[in-house]
């Protein structure tokens, strides 16, 4: 938890599969249930549920925690794709072929 003059921030916790993702330590992401995110390397996930926890001491520690399930790759629910399917391959990585090399 850091602290800013008259401001308390609450870090933000991931978790995929009931397991620790990411931590975000300066934020306090309110993300409501069924928020899609894409992450840094081009996977997405739903959020599916959010706890906040004032627990200091405890397992969850103070902050909000977010537990996420991974978009099935192709399903109804992967928009991302279905919009940009060049650059949302089946594999982990992005493809940026779609994008023209300004410098050609």
């Amino acid at each position: 938890m850091v602290d800013y003059p008259g401001i308390l921030t609450l870090p933000t916790y991931f978790y995929v599969d009931n397991q620790d993702f990411y931590q975000e330590e300066r934020a306090l992401m309110p993300l409501p249930r069924g928020t899609g995110i894409i992450w840094g390397d081009g996977t997405r996930y739903r959020v599916v549920d959010t706890w906040f926890s004032y627990d200091h001491h405890g397992q969850m520690a103070e902050g909000l925690h977010v537990f996420l399930e991974k978009v099935i790759p192709g399903s109804a629910d992967d928009r991302p794709k279905a919009m940009l399917p060049a650059y949302f391959t089946d594999e982990r990585e992005p493809v940026f072929d779609r994008f023209v090399d300004p410098s050609a």
